[in-house]
């Protein structure tokens, strides 16, 4: 079983020893990236709740994982996980779309 929040073992440390392998730095991170260190060393540990949330906190995952050459999926399912969010559905191209026009269509016919 995976453990997450930080604890030894958990996926979160996947980054850190990666990054640790291939001898990069956090300042060398946080300067390519733009992302505090504080933030850098959060994401490192798996406290989530450190991170500003939201599409920033997706965003911040992803791109230490790209400065360092690490697949992301893995490190923000354990994220979601950690911080009790769902995955969000799949939908097909252009569903969205027609139902938004459905509604628009029925809206203005009541009009």
């Amino acid at each position: 079983m995976a453990t997450t929040g930080g604890q030894q073992g958990g996926k979160p440390l996947l980054l850190r020893e990666h990054r640790i392998k291939h001898k990069v730095r956090l300042e060398d991170i946080a300067e390519a990236t733009k992302i505090s260190r504080r933030f850098l060393e959060a994401i490192e540990m798996g406290e989530y709740g450190k991170l500003p949330g939201g599409v920033f906190t997706t965003s911040y995952i992803r791109q230490y994982a790209a400065a360092i050459g690490f697949e992301a999926d893995e490190i923000l399912a354990d994220c979601q996980a950690s911080l009790g969010e769902k995955q969000p559905e799949r939908r097909e191209p252009g569903s969205e779309a027609a139902a938004g026009a459905t509604k628009w269509y029925r809206f203005l016919s009541l009009g």
